[in-house]
């Protein structure tokens, strides 16, 4: 409950922060083909559940999508630290 709350004031800031950027709509193009492909995938899961369960999915995709982009993550990370003076990182 806590924890919920903390990441709320932190979405709150975020939309606050960064309200005045203005991002364009994807193309109805674009979207209609990332939902035939989310349709492929969810409609056959049953297929894949033969071979893998579906929890081990929800799992796996995520943790592989923070690997593949661990580096970038870092940098960001590190970005951020080293913006507040207080923790003095160099």
């Amino acid at each position: 409950m806590i924890l919920e709350a903390i990441l709320n004031l932190f979405k709150t800031l975020l939309y606050a922060c960064f309200s005045w950027i203005n991002i364009p709509n994807f193309p109805s193009e674009l979207i209609n083909n990332i939902n035939a492909f989310l349709d492929l995938i969810f409609n056959n899961l049953t297929l894949l559940g033969f071979f893998v369960r579906p929890i081990t999915l929800q799992i796996a995709i995520p943790v592989l999508i923070i690997l593949l982009n661990f580096e970038y993550l870092y940098k960001l990370t590190m970005w951020i630290l080293r913006k507040i003076p207080m923790l003095g990182i160099k």
